[in-house]
């Protein structure tokens, strides 16, 4: 494991030198956590691959969606009866040490999961389904910025939407994207997942072409 230069991020590598990606070292603690638990509520942000959700309701645990906002994930994961909470990008919040991200609490507890479970952390990679959730950055004139996502939910139409942050649309097979605003930058950040790249990648260019559309109007 490997920590960033303030101990909140961590970086896994298996035993056979392969770097676990965030997102798949997210689902790896995930699993680890909710297979011991069997109870309670994890915190992810809205923008994690559905697997997660799956991974969770396996093992009897359930998910709190917030937004992406560090601080929203955080107070999350503090709520009673949270176990566990993650971004996706290599910060994990261990409730029984502290309510913030700790690189080390999440090594302790990691450790620990693995050495119990008598597997290698490959194998417990292996045993996840592989996600596919893809992410694209538009330009977008901050005067856009709310015309873009109202054409969004315009253009959803009678599919599900979630407005947990931003707007994510789910399309009726579960596959969803998602469309958010930046904060700071005149940029308008979107998410999709499917059941492989190419129908992801799609989903990319159909939301796009409504985001840009509207930004160019």
């Amino acid at each position: 494991m490997r920590f960033d230069p303030v101990g909140e991020r961590v970086s896994l590598v298996d035993e056979r030198g392969h770097i676990i990606e965030d997102d798949r070292a997210l689902l790896v603690f995930l699993d680890l956590v909710a297979a011991e638990g069997r109870s309670g509520r994890v915190a992810l942000p809205v923008t994690t691959t559905r697997i997660a959700e799956q991974v969770a309701a396996y093992h009897g645990t359930q998910v709190t969606w917030t937004t992406t906002s560090p601080d929203d994930l955080t107070r999350a994961s503090s709520a009673e009866g949270t176990i566990f909470g993650g971004d996706g990008r290599g910060r994990f919040v261990v409730p029984e040490f502290s309510g913030v991200f700790d690189g080390a609490a999440a090594f302790v507890r990691l450790v620990g999961l693995v050495a119990r479970t008598q597997l290698t952390l490959s194998q417990i990679d292996a045993r996840i389904p592989r996600a596919h959730v893809l992410r694209r950055d538009l330009a977008t004139p901050w005067s856009a910025k709310g015309l873009v996502m109202r054409s969004v939910v315009e253009a959803a139409g009678d599919r599900h939407v979630d407005t947990t942050d931003g707007v994510r649309v789910v399309e009726s097979d579960g596959r969803w994207t998602m469309v958010v605003p930046d904060p700071a930058e005149a940029v308008t950040h979107l998410w999709a997942e499917g059941p492989d790249d190419a129908s992801t990648e799609a989903l990319l260019d159909e939301w796009g072409q409504v985001v840009q559309a509207t930004a160019e109007h």
